[in-house]
């Protein structure tokens, strides 16, 4: 499928600005570092975002996406299911710890309904065979959060291999057993 150049700049623009979020942190980050970094103008990233928290979403949107495709790529459903959820999502934190930590927070902190974590939750809740109070799912949740908060907070190194073994050992604690394959 080939992209057009309004969705090519559009790309260029998040590109830019996930790494220059994750250099300068996203408080500290104007539209003129985005474009600088992106090779286009202040105007150009205005027409395509309106402002920062149009741009944070459209960021958390395309992660998500990507989650999910990675997902349904995987084949996997049950707990290697939601290990494969994980483990996409570890990785993208890995690569932009700052950027990402900022994302979720906001994201929690929203009241927005179409809240993209729900999207995720969703995702792993499919996993389960059995969750009708949600509490399986937000003890996944619970676990990544507290892994992220972890690294934070000690300074640890956001090693995404280190990572994934970590929150795969929280998974078999709170899952146990595979619930199907």
């Amino acid at each position: 499928m080939e992209v057009g150049k309004k969705e090519l700049t559009r790309r260029t623009i998040m590109r830019a600005a996930r790494g220059v979020y994750e250099e300068k942190g996203v408080e500290n980050t104007n539209f003129r570092d985005i474009a600088e970094a992106a090779g286009v103008s202040r105007s150009t990233v205005f027409n395509y975002f309106a402002g920062s928290n149009e741009l944070l979403t459209a960021l958390c949107g395309r992660e998500i996406n990507d989650l999910e495709k990675a997902y349904c790529e995987s084949g996997h459903r049950g707990k290697k299911g939601i290990i494969s959820i994980f483990d996409r999502f570890i990785e993208d934190t890995a690569r932009y710890p700052q950027l990402v930590t900022q994302v979720i927070y906001n994201t929690i902190t929203s009241d927005n309904e179409n809240n993209p974590l729900k999207s995720i939750e969703g995702l792993i809740a499919r996993n389960l065979d059995h969750d009708p109070n949600g509490e399986t799912t937000m003890l996944l949740m619970g676990a990544y959060y507290g892994l992220i908060n972890h690294h934070h907070l000690y300074g640890k190194p956001f090693d995404g291999e280190e990572m994934k073994i970590q929150m795969r050992k929280m998974i078999d604690r709170i899952i146990g057993e595979p619930q199907y394959d």
